[in-house]
């Protein structure tokens, strides 16, 4: 591992793998990892969402010489000095409240600190980009990103539709997050996000994560480790250095029916494409992260906004938000 990759703090801004594998965790660990938006839940009810929730709990416990929870940025300094991968709880999607304004509070109380607004498709709160039509945040939606706002949850984009997602930044009195997507111009899907909504999000101090998903980096596949540096690149160019991260999306050990929830709403073409697409080459899971560092420095970046990169606006974001 380069020296100046385990030296800093390193931020996976969202990673979906099956977090109740203690397989993910050692390849979190062995990527360097210091913290990472675990996400446990998004289209999940009340009932199922807790039971994951106990079960990381479970696994943080069996496996508390390499991983242990996040609840304050001091708990990440804190992992990076003991050598092991801090898990921040977060969610895909505000589903899990079951539209009751109050469970957000009981969600931070267990320790979620990074919440999605919607997923792909609409729900009580605004709409997301797989969407024909966005009608934008609801009544409900703004009481929501307000209650988060207090709270100290970090508001993520990253599915909204066009629309929603601009209002939602507009709502917000906190910065916000887009833990993964890229530029539609760099890559043209319903996920990627237009410039107006990537300098609207840097605008208010928040950060963009660099997507990693192979058919969201490349128009050939497969997708290479230098596609992934490109998509990292040019969001730079869009929004300056300060406010870009990591934001892979790796769904590593992923259960087939959780695979198969995930993409339940997406159109047939789509789910298609991601069930052909191979995995990135020289970027094929989360414990490659240092080759990402390496590539960055390779290609001239300077060193302090690296450090940024791969973690340090992430850290910035979460002292000012939580």
């Amino acid at each position: 591992m380069p020296s100046f990759h385990r030296d800093n703090i390193v931020v996976d801004g969202l990673n979906a793998s099956w977090f109740l594998a203690p397989a993910v965790l050692r390849r979190l660990h062995q990527g360097g990892v210091t913290a990472v938006n675990a996400t446990l839940a998004a289209w999940h009810g009340q009932r199922e969402t807790l039971d994951l929730i106990g079960a990381a709990y479970t696994t943080l416990r069996l496996n508390a010489d390499i991983a242990q929870q996040v609840l304050t940025v001091q708990d990440i300094t804190a992992a990076k000095a003991a050598g092991k991968v801090g898990l921040m709880f977060g969610f895909q999607d505000t589903s899990p409240i079951e539209g009751r304004l109050q469970q957000l509070e009981v969600y931070h109380r267990l320790g979620v600190r990074i919440m999605q607004l919607t997923y792909n498709t609409a729900n009580a709160s605004g709409c997301g980009c797989q969407l024909p039509l966005d009608t934008g945040l609801t009544g409900f939606g703004r009481e929501v990103i307000a209650e988060m706002n207090r709270l100290g949850i970090l508001l993520d984009l990253s599915h909204c539709g066009s629309r929603t997602t601009l209002e939602a930044i507009e709502a917000s009195t906190q910065p916000v997050a887009i833990t993964h997507a890229n530029a539609s111009d760099f890559i043209p899907t319903a996920r990627n996000k237009s410039d107006e909504a990537l300098r609207a999000c840097a605008a208010k101090g928040g950060v963009i994560g660099a997507v990693g998903v192979p058919v969201m980096i490349s128009r050939i596949m497969p997708a290479r480790l230098d596609d992934y540096l490109d998509a990292i690149e040019d969001l730079v160019q869009r929004v300056g250095p300060d406010h870009v991260g990591l934001g892979p999306d790796f769904m590593e050990d992923m259960p087939q029916e959780v695979l198969d929830a995930s993409v339940k709403d997406l159109p047939p073409e789509i789910v298609a494409a991601y069930a052909a697409m191979p995995p990135t080459v020289g970027f094929e899971s989360v414990s490659k992260l240092p080759q990402v560092t390496a590539g960055l420095l390779a290609r001239g970046l300077a060193s302090e906004d690296v450090r940024k990169i791969i973690g340090g606006n992430w850290l910035r974001l979460y002292a000012q938000v939580w």
